[in-house]
């Protein structure tokens, strides 16, 4: 697994002690501007709940997860139109369904079971609302985190019912620093940032 950046790891280190302390509740709104890498610490964050910590099980499940073939992941994401020629452009009530369903079920591997909404700002209001039996109904070991850039377009009855990890912009000479320290030069680093 790739390094993060500072201001990934203080999220994800906040958001493990949160969980390890028991304080994490299964409803979970990752926002923040679009690009700070709140999928990959999703993803990293998803590793640690399935596997509990054990560097064994840690392995396969990276391995599983990098594979998208984990039993007990489930990313919901844009899926294919009616007539397959192209994505839709919001995540509709079948999908979130489909999470009611999963969520539901006994995990495969026994230990929890975690769904990733990604952009959750684009589920459609019907599905939103389907969305809410399961935020209001949580099974022990299913955690259900969405992702989101726009957190203001998910209806408010969705954002109550959600713990938020805020993405906040790094400050300037911080993303400098870690840009530089990638290899960039400074000059580059200093325009991508402008």
């Amino acid at each position: 697994m790739a390094d993060f950046s500072p201001w990934q790891q203080r999220a994800y280190d906040q958001t493990i002690a949160a969980l390890d302390a028991g304080r994490l509740g299964h409803g979970l709104l990752i926002c923040g501007p679009a690009g700070l890498g709140k999928r990959e610490v999703a993803l990293r964050m998803a590793t640690h709940v399935l596997t509990r910590g054990e560097p064994a099980a840690a392995q396969r499940s990276a391995q599983l997860i990098a594979a998208g073939t984990h039993p007990d992941l489930q990313l919901v994401s844009f899926i294919p139109n009616k007539s397959g020629d192209k994505l839709r452009t919001e995540i509709v009530i079948e999908q979130v369904r489909e999470i009611s369903q999963k969520l539901s079920l006994t995990p495969q591997y026994g230990i929890a079971q975690v769904v990733v909404v990604d952009p959750a700002d684009a589920i459609n209001r019907a599905a939103c609302n389907a969305l809410l039996k399961t935020l209001e109904e949580p099974q022990p070991g299913r955690y259900l985190w969405l992702i989101s850039s726009d957190p203001a377009r998910l209806p408010a009855t969705v954002r109550s019912r959600c713990q938020r990890l805020e993405f906040k912009l790094p400050p300037r000479e911080e993303s400098l620093a870690w840009l530089q320290a990638q290899g960039h030069s400074e000059a580059s680093a200093r325009e991508a940032l402008d």
